[in-house]
């Protein structure tokens, strides 16, 4: 959880009154929590890719191209690939992306026959994008020891976050709300109102939830501490729709330069720069029923709830740089074999934070604080949070990890070639450099959470006819989290196994003009997750927890390259 004021000792009375309360032993945490800052698991997710994601060609045969080359994904693989181009390229590779992320153990998050126009949520998206593009330039051409050198500047997409997860969970007990997290927390760290019961949102987004509860009456609070009292937990059950959706991608653009040294040795050296967008929504609704005749009375309970819906947007961009080598050799024409190396990519980012509650209250007594009620009985509160943002000298900054690719290439009867890539990344070594919190280190989760990553690539291509080659492939990315932690529940959920499953083709229509296709089909495993939970480490029956999920995303792509060569 936050802690701004955690690390500054004999500060003012407040500020000590928060910073030892947070030693109390109740972890705070799921989905809807802890999205006011760039957690450890957001670190991770930013790091986290198969390098599936390139031109046709490349994303057909699985992008299995640290000894193939001669393609854009080069710059971003194995730069020495870009020297064996032996003319001018330009290309660009939009993509189209279906993706559907289901829910195991959860009920749909709308009732049977909502219209399609009014769902505002759902498992799946279909975005438009860019999976590369960009150019290769013959800089130098020689009858010496370098045959030529080519530069290029290219971008290539990195990684993907369009997703969105939507369900419910339905019947739950009248004890495990939101709104007794909220008031756990209250209580926990001592949260106060002013003396005339105003709560403003202080300069911690950690507890700005708990001020939103507070506001839309899901928790109240008198002299000897925080409670809730529009709530029958013995007679309520809480219906629970929770939705989790994202959107944005990291990309490269890679300046590079490769080097052909008489058609056996091939050289090359990529400067990255990488672009951050990542957008989160994460939205959570309760609804409290009462069965029919079991209504709470409403001289004990003048106060209703009916619902309350809490959504929390997170914007998170940057920028990154890298470096990477690379070295690719042909001994023989029909054998190549690359080895490369990614740096660390070093990032600094921006975030902004803001988020909004709303409730509906069914006045069953007299209404004895005499609030605005409407004709039916009802009074609605609609209230938003500031917005928080670190940036500048405030910002997070983060090394992700070093990866280390080598692959080789064989051409068969100068009509086949089959690739195959292996990669090593290592995602223990993810550190948090800078951040807007004192003394905030990561580096503890990250050794002990993570290892070191296998990915492989394999490809083949066959020429059909001499204007019309057929790809397939398949990329296999294995468990990052190490021994005893494969099962682990996240806070948020965590990706942790990816494959893919490629085909495609392409056609050249003349020497020059070329067109490409390529489809991929993917899935991504992650960690069992909880909406939320409140768990006091000395006393278990004082724990609160939303049901376990488990949630698979299956990604479709389609990309078309069109590419000229001069």
């Amino acid at each position: 959880m936050r802690k701004i004021y955690a690390i500054v000792a004999m500060l003012a009375l407040s500020i000590m009154t928060i910073s030892s309360s947070r030693a109390q032993s109740v972890d705070f945490g799921g989905t809807t929590f802890n999205n006011d800052i760039v957690g450890w698991n957001d670190l991770y997710g930013m790091s986290f890719t198969s390098h599936n994601y390139g031109t046709a060609r490349s994303m057909a045969m699985g992008n299995a191209f640290t000894a193939l080359g001669a393609d854009m994904i080069s710059a971003s693989l194995n730069p020495a690939g870009i020297g064996m181009y032996v003319e001018s390229d330009v290309s660009i590779s939009p993509m189209m992306q279906f993706t559907k992320s289901p829910t195991a153990n959860a009920k749909s998050f709308y009732l049977e026959g909502t219209p399609k126009h009014k769902q505002k949520y759902s498992d799946h998206c279909a975005p438009f994008g860019l999976a590369s593009a960009g150019g290769v330039a013959t800089a130098y051409k020689g009858t010496g020891a370098i045959t030529n050198v080519n530069i290029g500047f290219v971008y290539n997409r990195i990684a993907d976050f369009n997703q969105t997860t939507a369900f419910a969970s339905l019947g739950n007990p009248g004890t495990e709300s939101l709104a007794n997290i909220f008031c756990t927390l209250a209580n926990v760290d001592g949260l106060k109102t002013n003396n005339d019961g105003t709560m403003p949102f202080g300069n911690d987004p950690f507890y700005w939830g708990t001020t939103l509860a507070y506001k839309n009456g899901l928790i109240n609070k008198d002299d000897e501490g925080w409670f809730i009292d529009r709530i029958d937990a013995d007679l309520a059950e809480i219906d629970q729709y929770s939705a989790v959706e994202t959107r944005g991608s990291l990309g490269e653009y890679a300046l590079t330069i490769g080097l052909n040294f008489r058609d056996v040795v091939y050289v090359g050296a990529s400067l990255g720069i990488q672009s951050l967008n990542y957008k989160q929504t994460v939205f959570y609704g309760e609804d409290y029923i009462y069965a029919p005749g079991n209504e709470p009375s409403g001289e004990v309970m003048p106060y209703q709830l009916t619902y309350m819906n809490y959504e929390q947007r997170t914007r998170i961009t940057g920028t990154g740089f890298n470096f990477k080598i690379g070295v690719t050799a042909r001994p023989v024409d029909w054998l190549r074999i690359g080895v490369a190396y990614h740096t660390p990519t070093y990032y600094s980012l921006s975030l902004r934070y803001g988020g909004d509650m709303w409730s509906g209250t069914y006045s069953a007594g007299n209404n004895p604080e005499d609030y605005d009620i409407n004709r039916n009985g009802y009074m609605y509160d609609n209230v938003g949070t500031p917005i928080w943002e670190d940036a500048g000298p405030n910002s997070w900054n983060f090394r992700s990890p070093s990866r280390l690719m080598v692959g080789a290439a064989v051409t068969l009867a100068k009509r086949i070639i089959v690739s195959a890539d292996y990669e090593r990344s290592w995602y223990q070594s993810i550190r948090l450099q800078q951040s807007p919190i004192l003394g905030l280190s990561y580096t503890d989760s990250m050794k002990t959470y993570f290892k070191g990553s296998n990915t492989l690539r394999v490809g083949a291509e066959m020429y059909m006819l001499p204007f019309l080659p057929v790809r397939v492939g398949y990329i296999w990315n294995g468990s990052t989290l190490r021994k005893g932690y494969e099962n682990m529940v996240a806070s948020h959920p965590l990706p942790t196994k990816q494959q893919y499953i490629t085909a495609g083709f392409g056609i050249k229509f003349t020497r020059s003009v070329y067109m490409d296709f390529a489809y991929q089909y993917g899935i991504t495993n992650y960690t069992d997750y909880q909406t939320f939970y409140a768990i006091d480490s000395e006393d278990e029956t004082l724990n609160i927890q939303s049901d376990l999920f488990s949630t698979k995303t299956r990604r479709h792509i389609a990309v078309i390259t069109f590419g000229v060569r001069f």
